[in-house]
């Protein structure tokens, strides 16, 4: 223990210690952190170089940031990985792949894939799976081999949410606004599908106008609709500081999806709107869940905004900046040690919020008190209940609801939760997938990864002594070309085996091989 900065034993439960769900299950805290920090070979290889920056990370942006620095390291370092990959303005290194201009985007706007050309096959240009491509990327480099399979799996669904969110940023039909027109994002004729946001539609939308300096960001999908959207705090002070900050509050998004929220922020970045914004898919408990552009963490720092605010004043629910000094007019992102309201309120003043009515509360089933929040129907072991739904931390969405976190996967092709109950199991890769179109993609991808190609039959085998080699006569061009068959195909193909060589077409009137054939492949 004397190698990690834990301080003590209270301060490994405070990163690490376990939480106890409203059901009355348990999870560790940072478990994907926590199986990188107990990585043995890890440990070895910073005693050796007494370099102990690797081994004491202490959240998960730093975790991703970091391991993604140390493989762009490694591989430019390592003198066989000599050909560059350029994505979302990183450079890793591969003994196979490159990319072009393009840069990964495909020419076919498949924002799910990467464009690359592989440089055993003389440049040829494919494209792959982002997570497929990326893994492969990752595992060439001697430090991505030494990471345990927890966290290439981890980095590998980090990668495919941020390549995704980049190349629809790119898309032309979803178009960036930041403006003012907060009565814009919070009304549901202009939104796309379900927002999952208290706020919607209560008309409380003035607050970001009259009481903070603020701006509306959002996207338009081609048909005009909001796909996803967020509040921009312009003035953010930062505590011991001078430096003044621009910060993207929480994202919400159609059926909350994470890619169109990641979309948002990608095209914020790249617009220069912003120096930070909260971490996607944390959740609206977590006030100092803040990063920078880069993806550095800012949870150790405390922001505090400038807030005109009276009790009777319209308040909109606050994720972020809730502890509020009415004196001072000021609204902060951590708990100061005085103040005077909370503004993580959905009654719409303070004054509301503090002679409300009972009779205005909800009962949430599933973690059995009331609450002020509306409902969202969840699904567990077989039942339902109703759960606030500004507190679904132990569900995730998938198209036929809210269920349980036990009870869904991500699917390794489009990166959608489901339930696993639902899934199908593919033979080929072993993994399960949302759907068989998903899992025929993911085979698809395996094969050409892993499996040989038969010219001759147009389809992959497992075992490479399952084809044979042919020389197949090119009318066009004059000359044998070398190329594959099954050898069950073989049998009945009717070709001729000369000199060592199995031929599909020769000269007929000598029973040999064409002689232009001797000069080609002598």
């Amino acid at each position: 223990m004397l190698y990690f900065n834990f301080s003590g034993y209270d301060g490994f439960k405070y990163r690490f210690g376990m939480l106890e769900h409203g059901n009355g299950k348990k999870s560790r805290k940072n478990a994907i952190l926590l199986a990188y920090v107990k990585n043995r070979e890890l440990l070895r290889e910073c005693i050796k170089k007494d370099d102990f920056t690797l081994l004491n990370i202490t959240n998960m942006a730093d975790l991703k940031k970091k391991m993604f620095n140390a493989i762009q390291a490694s591989g430019e370092e390592c003198m066989e990985l000599n050909h560059r990959v350029e994505l979302i303005n990183n450079v890793f290194y591969s003994s196979i792949y490159q990319t072009d201009s393009s840069k990964g985007l495909c020419a076919d706007g498949d924002f799910k894939a990467i464009r690359y050309m592989n440089m055993k096959s003389g440049g040829k240009v494919y494209k792959k799976k982002a997570g497929a491509f990326i893994r492969a990327l990752i595992t060439e480099t001697p430090f991505g081999k030494t990471l345990p399979e927890q966290i290439l799996i981890y980095l590998q669904e980090c990668f495919v949410q941020d390549w995704q969110s980049f190349s629809m940023a790119t898309l032309p039909e979803n178009n960036l606004f930041v403006n003012k027109e907060f009565n814009v994002i919070y009304s549901r004729s202009e939104c796309e599908g379900d927002f999952n946001s208290c706020m919607t539609g209560k008309g409380l939308h003035s607050f970001y106008e009259d009481a903070v300096d603020a701006s509306a960001a959002y996207l338009r999908n081609k048909e005009g609709k909001i796909i996803a959207r967020c509040v921009i705090y312009n003035h953010v002070h930062e505590e011991g500081s001078n430096r003044i900050w621009r910060l993207a509050e929480r994202q919400y998004s159609t059926d909350q999806n994470d890619v169109l929220k990641r979309a948002l922020v990608d095209a914020l970045i790249r617009g220069g709107y912003i120096d930070g914004y909260k971490q996607v898919g944390f959740s609206c408990h977590d006030s100092r869940g803040f990063v920078d552009t880069e993806g550095n963490s800012l949870s150790d720092r405390e922001f505090w905004i400038e807030c005109s605010l009276s009790v009777e004043d319209t308040v909109s629910y606050q994720d972020s900046f809730k502890w509020y000094d009415i004196g001072d007019d000021r609204a902060y992102n951590y708990e100061p040690n005085d103040y005077d309201y909370n503004l993580d309120i959905t009654e719409g003043s303070i004054e509301r919020n503090l002679n409300g009515d009972d009779d205005d509360l909800n009962w949430d089933e599933w973690h059995n008190c009331e609450t002020e929040s509306a409902l969202e129907t969840v699904h567990y072991n077989g039942s339902t209940y109703d759960c606030a739904d500004d507190d679904l931390d132990d569900f995730r969405y998938t198209p036929q609801g809210w269920y349980h976190i036990d009870e869904v996967e991500r699917c390794p092709t489009c990166n959608n939760w489901f339930v696993k109950e639902n899934g199908v199991t593919s033979e080929i890769t072993g993994e399960t997938y949302c759907d068989r179109a998903c899992m025929s993609k993911a085979e698809e991808d395996f094969k050409e990864a892993n499996w040989y190609y038969s010219d001759y039959d147009g389809e992959y085998y497992e075992n490479e002594e399952d084809l044979v080699e042919f020389q197949c006569w090119s009318e066009a061009n004059g000359y044998y070309e070398k190329m594959t068959i099954s050898k069950e195909t073989l049998a009945d193909a009717g070709f001729t085996f000369y000199g060592g060589k199995w031929y599909d077409k020769i000269d007929e009137s000598t029973g040999e091989p064409k002689l232009s054939e001797i000069l080609e492949a002598a």
